[in-house]
């Protein structure tokens, strides 16, 4: 996660802190919720609304390629919303599946 720290759709790692017990990851704030979440309460984008969403998710896909990165497990659920307002921005997280590539 360091490693794509940086990016405006990627939820920045603030810290990492290991005890005898567990890994506890300190990562940005999303109050907005899962965009799964959003999709179903709304009901429907307009096409230009859902464009935006695309653009995004197809920013983050291509970061973490030239960074080397695949993601493996893009999904609603693991893009999340900065904040509660209408066009908030997407953040992705959840890269426990990702793996490392020669680009």
């Amino acid at each position: 996660m360091y490693h794509l720290t940086g990016h405006r759709n990627i939820v920045e790692l603030k810290g990492a802190y290991e005890d005898r017990h567990s890994v506890n990851l300190i990562m940005e704030l999303c109050a907005g919720g899962e965009l799964f979440d959003r999709i179903i309460s709304k009901g429907h984008y307009s096409e230009r609304a859902a464009a935006e969403m695309c653009r995004q998710m197809v920013a983050v896909v291509h970061n973490c390629h030239s960074m080397g990165v695949i993601h493996r497990d893009l999904k609603p659920e693991n893009f999340l919303l900065l904040n509660k307002h209408e066009n908030s921005p997407l953040k992705a997280t959840d890269f426990g599946l990702s793996v490392f590539f020669k680009p």
